[in-house]
């Protein structure tokens, strides 16, 4: 990871751990639910925030919330790969109730004929 990816990621975190989430984790588990992943900012809107869920994954995707509906963040172990590669993880606590989008990328081909011998 470079050095300014993980800068980006060391200040995403710290805009959501503003203060430590004072109610317990009780709480937080009724007003909340986690995800994890690598933490990106959005390209076009800064009041968005992109998840990626597995970033080293041949079939990853992608969380996007909205910046203030999150409600905590904490920072996760870093992961690595052999070629020493890194990823900053975090856990965001996004709230119950609010929409999000997950983004799912995919190749665009046309599959009606090795679809045709199934029906």
């Amino acid at each position: 990871m470079a050095y300014s990816e993980l800068n980006e990621t060391q200040d995403l975190v710290a805009r959501y751990q503003i203060e430590p989430y004072r109610s317990g984790p009780e709480k937080l588990r009724q007003v909340a639910v986690s995800f994890s992943g690598s933490p990106r900012q959005h390209s076009r809107d800064p009041d968005k925030i992109l998840l990626i869920v597995d970033p080293f994954s041949q079939q990853g995707f992608i969380y996007e919330f909205r910046t203030a509906d999150v409600v905590y963040a904490e920072e996760l172990p870093s992961i690595a790969m052999g070629d020493g590669s890194t990823a900053s993880m975090v856990r965001l606590w996004v709230r119950k109730g609010v929409t999000g989008l997950k983004i799912v990328p995919f190749q665009v081909e046309d599959t009606a004929h090795q679809l045709a011998g199934l029906f």
